[in-house]
């Protein structure tokens, strides 16, 4: 066949012997071979009862090999408590029916005692694992034995400590025998957050090398191309992600000389270069069609560029080398892997910063000296306005950098110092709150919404306060009390006798508003909207019901056709696929349910042809077993399709080694198959109508709601930015702070959508939606987000007296405009209604400042005989900026216009010129502005 090649055949060899060779795949082997084998040897499996091969299947869907040994011990520890917290659990509510089933027989009670300490058990494990993501495979090992331990007999004379030692040594071997796996293969380091990091700033620094190679070097005229490549797709992936990496190792065993904590501070650098190099960092070519002088400017300027840009890419190197050898060498090693001498780099680093920062101050004097010659015109020509941009940029760059070789120079000095030690985390709520490396890999990315909030209809809290206030007790106190004394003048009358309907509505009235009672009512307010807000009790309630519900006909009445059925077709299958497939949200549900059909049907059919070929052998079933490990431990290690490889692993026990404890079904597999395969697709479908029909958390709405909230960050923090520029002292640090916690909210919320879109697309619909549009939008919001962390860089070095105050008008009305965009956006994507027809134009704003700056900057040159340094080119770039913003924000507007639509009041047949207030639609705007010139 044309695709069997000897090149495609080579890297096939090459996957599967990587695959082969890695520590984890042989723990898994040597943990399957180790745990099947200790299930045939039946002088040992006998404490296991006929349901030993269950051990199989939760070493696979638990206990499964990790990649490093410390993740094993964590992930043993959690799901041998929670295996052991079912198993007790279930016994209590098997004693307590047995104690009903001796006094009455076999009653409707001995039946319901069962079923609802299944419901509350299920219903505990699935608010425990919304809540803390850590314990999501504990709370599932706790809702799988409590499944089969209170489905079986129910009504009947109950085995309890029978029952309860099996399934004890069940988890037990499952446990153990991947423990003893892990501790003689995997390693001991945890350096998957380092390696990580690394390789964060291996891709910053290919990102650099193409930026200096394809925009910024001088090529021929023939050669000049025009590049649209930024950076990788990736490396946000990768920057948004090294947060949650960093939670997962600091909330690890791990031995090693330096606590991950070193490495934090650098997580930001990793943020701040890829906002850097998401843009272009262009020095233009020149062409012979360009005028002398502007072509002198742009070629001053791509030297030091190219210097400054040799120097960042070798301690980016320098970096990356050492968080490699300081983490990933080994734990008892006394000197890292390179001998490099980071102070060198520094002093480099340095010496590098300098010179071009004198070449800047060169060209700014030479740049001012031209506009002080100049007759009226102080416009910057395009190619150098895209030059300066680029030396900023290249400039905070060098400062990142020299803040990275700081943390690991200091990193390596810890390391030198410091002698092996046992790092462990600290038991307590936040760690418990971190979804684990194991939940990670298995979802895949699946977005887990935590804490999501969701539209509400209560009252606000200005609305609550108002009420209050409308309401307090002293005015109806003393209207009560006048009303008491009416009665006492008109004693004699009928309708004035005490007591009666009048008298007690205002008895009631008064102390129904009494403070006391006031306070009250806003306690139990806050447990009544805590509960109807909360996606925990939610997802723990559907949990439950789906859990009752499925497992309903094994407390039938015994010998009704249903628990018979229930009984003999062993329909906690039905019901564990149910617990195993339920996820936090629709769109997660669905992609975990089709995959785990899939492994489902995979399973099944290699576990009946392999039940022909071995039949009972207790060393076919062994071998068999392993052979299957080949497939499924690359589909779990290798691919994004995790919950297939799990399932598909889970589906083979039951059914080939059934007939090995059941001789006598020995010749009915293929229906065994064929039922196992029918059970667990029947769970799979109720998990699918579960969070389909029964509170459904649909991707769209929380997708959203997220960029409405995304919005309103963003808006807030480009408010604080420029309220700081008209200050006339420096920021105080509160402000900083308050600014970078605003950037880093909004960069786990882009992280948010990313992962929502990606789910979206398993939603099922009977209406497509524009994903395109949705896509847009998400483009649009990470392009504002980097234009104002790079506005907020720059605004530190701009002169406020020569750009800020001077042209404070036009500077507060362009800030007025970008905000009434942002929020008639953001209050667009929260209402779903259409966007006013009119908006005020940001780019008018724009034009008036630029016009402005440009004059004064004409006036001050002429009148002021000093030198300007490098504030000329920090002026220009921060206006090239500016446009950049003006530009985004009119594309923002016009997609929520297109998502939304026009709430129009003038006839789109007949449109009026540019009103001169600058009120103008998005689309007569795109018109005028193609005949204005930019610089």
């Amino acid at each position: 066949m044309p695709f069997i090649n000897s090149r495609n055949l080579h890297l096939f060899m090459s996957a599967l012997w990587r695959l082969v060779a890695s520590r984890r795949f042989l723990a898994r082997v040597l943990s399957t071979v180790l745990c099947a084998t200790l299930v045939v040897l039946k002088p040992f499996s006998r404490y296991g009862g006929n349901s030993a091969f269950l051990a199989l299947t939760i070493k696979e869907l638990v206990f499964s090999p990790q990649e490093n040994l410390p993740q094993q011990i964590e992930a043993t520890f959690f799901n041998l408590v929670g295996g052991l917290a079912g198993i007790s659990l279930s016994s209590l509510g098997k004693f307590l029916a047995s104690l009903s089933y001796h006094r009455t027989g076999s009653s409707i009670l001995t039946r319901c005692i069962p079923g609802l300490t299944l419901s509350s058990i299920c219903f505990l494990a699935g608010w425990f694992k919304s809540w803390l993501p850590r314990l999501t495979l504990a709370s599932r090992i706790a809702c799988f034995v409590s499944i089969w331990l209170l489905t079986a007999d129910v009504g009947g004379p109950q085995h309890i400590h029978q029952e309860a030692i099996s399934f004890i040594w069940i988890v037990g071997v499952a446990a153990s025998t991947s423990l003893f796996s892990c501790m003689i293969i995997l390693r001991w380091s945890s350096t998957q957050f380092a390696v990580e990091l690394a390789n964060a700033f291996s891709e910053l620094r290919s990102c650099l090398q193409g930026n200096l190679e394809e925009h910024i070097a001088e090529k021929s005229e023939e050669n000049v191309s025009i590049s649209t490549n930024t950076a990788p797709a990736d490396l946000l992936q990768r920057s948004v992600s090294l947060e949650k990496l960093y939670q997962q190792a600091y909330f690890e065993l791990r031995i090693g000389r330096v606590s991950v904590k070193s490495l934090k501070p650098l997580i930001t650098t990793v943020e701040h270069l890829r906002r850097v190099l998401s843009r272009h960092l262009l020095i233009p070519q020149v062409s012979s069609n360009d005028e002398k002088e502007e072509a002198n400017f742009v070629s001053a300027f791509r030297q030091p560029a190219l210097d400054l840009g040799a120097v960042l890419l070798e301690s980016m190197e320098v970096i990356e080398e050492q968080i490699i050898a300081c983490y990933n060498a080994s734990a008892f090693s006394n000197t890292p892997e390179t001998t490099t001498n980071l102070l060198e780099f520094q002093a480099r680093l340095v010496e590098a910063v300098n010179l071009a920062r004198r070449h800047l101050e060169k060209i700014s004097d030479q740049l001012d000296l031209q506009k002080r010659k100049s007759s009226g015109d102080v416009r910057l020509p395009r190619k150098v306005g895209d030059a300066c941009s680029c030396m900023i940029f290249l400039l905070q760059m060098a400062q990142e950098i020299q803040f990275g070789l700081r943390v690991v120079n200091e990193v390596r000095s810890c390391f030198d110092e410091s002698r092996p030690r046992l790092w462990y985390p600290r038991f307590s709520l936040a760690w418990l709150g971190v979804t684990p490396t194991v939940v990670s890999h298995e979802d895949a990315g699946t977005f887990l919404d935590e804490g999501t909030p969701e539209e509400s209809s209560l009252l606000s809290d200005r609305e609550a306060l108002q009420g209050i206030a409308e309401r307090t007790y002293n005015g109806y106190r003393d209207e009560h009390e006048n009303y008491i004394e009416r009665l006492t003048v008109k004693k004699n009358r009928v309708t004035g006798r005490p007591f009666s309907p009048e008298w007690f509505r205002s008895l009631i009235q008064s102390n129904w508003n009494h403070p006391k009672m006031l306070r009250a009512r806003l306690r139990l307010s806050k447990v009544t909207r805590a509960f109807k807000q909360s996606a925990h009790l939610r997802h723990a309630f559907k949990n439950a019901a789906g859990v009752a519900l499925l497992g309903l006909p094994a407390y039938l009445g015994n010998g009704t056709p249903g628990q018979k059925w229930f009984n003999q077709s062993y329909g906690q299958w039905m019901v564990i696929s149910y617990v195993w497939v339920l996820e936090t949200n629709t769109g997660a549900t669905i992609r975990v349910g089709y995959l785990r059909l899939n492994g489902t049907l995979l399973g099944a059919a290699y576990a009946w042809v392999a039940s022909l070929i071995c039949k009972i052998n207790p060393y076919g079933l062994v071998m068999l077993m392993l052979l299957a490990e080949l497939p499924i431990s690359w589909i779990i290690m290798k691919s994004t399709f995790s919950p297939m490889g799990t399932v598909a692993s889970v589906t083979l026990p039951p059914i080939l080694f059934t007939p090995y404890f059941k001789p006598s079904q020995e010749s009915y597999t293929w229906r065994i198959a064929l039922l196992r395969a029918a059970l667990i697709a029947v769970g799979i479908v109720g998990a699918l109508l579960a969070n389909s029909l029964l509170f459904p958390r649909h991707c769209r709405v929380l997708f959203l709601t997220r960029v409405c909230e995304t919005l309103g960050l963003s808006n807030q923090l480009f408010m604080n930015m420029s309220r700081s520029l008209f200050q006339p002292s420096q920021v105080s640090a509160f402000h900083k702070k308050r600014n970078y916690k605003l950037e880093r909210e909004i960069r786990n919320y882009l992280n948010m959508l990313a992962i929502l879109l990606k789910t979206m697309d398993d939603e099922a619909s009977l209406i497509p939606k524009p994903m395109h549009r949705y896509r847009r939008v998400l483009t649009v919001l990470h392009q504002l987000s980097q234009l104002l962390t790079n506005l907020r860089k720059i605004g530190q070095h701009v002169p406020k007296k020569e750009v800020v105050m001077a042209v404070a008008p036009q500077r507060r009305e362009l800030v007025s405009r970008i905000c009434i965009g942002l929020f008639a956006s953001e209050q667009v994507f929260r209402a779903r209604q259409p966007l006013p027809q009119f908006l005020p134009s940001s780019r008018a704003a724009f034009m008036a400042l630029e016009r402005q700056v440009e004059e004064h900057l004409l006036e001050t040159r002429h009148e002021d005989c000093e030198t300007s340094g490098m504030s000329l080119i920090y002026i220009f770039a921060e206006l090239d900026l500016l446009a950049e913003l003006v530009d985004t924000i009119d594309e923002l507007v016009e997609l929520t216009r297109q998502l939304f639509g026009t709430s129009a009041w003038l006839d789109p047949a007949h449109p009026t010129p540019l009103h001169p207030s600058g009120m103008t639609s998005i689309q007569e705007e795109s018109t005028v502005m193609s005949r204005v010139p930019t610089w």
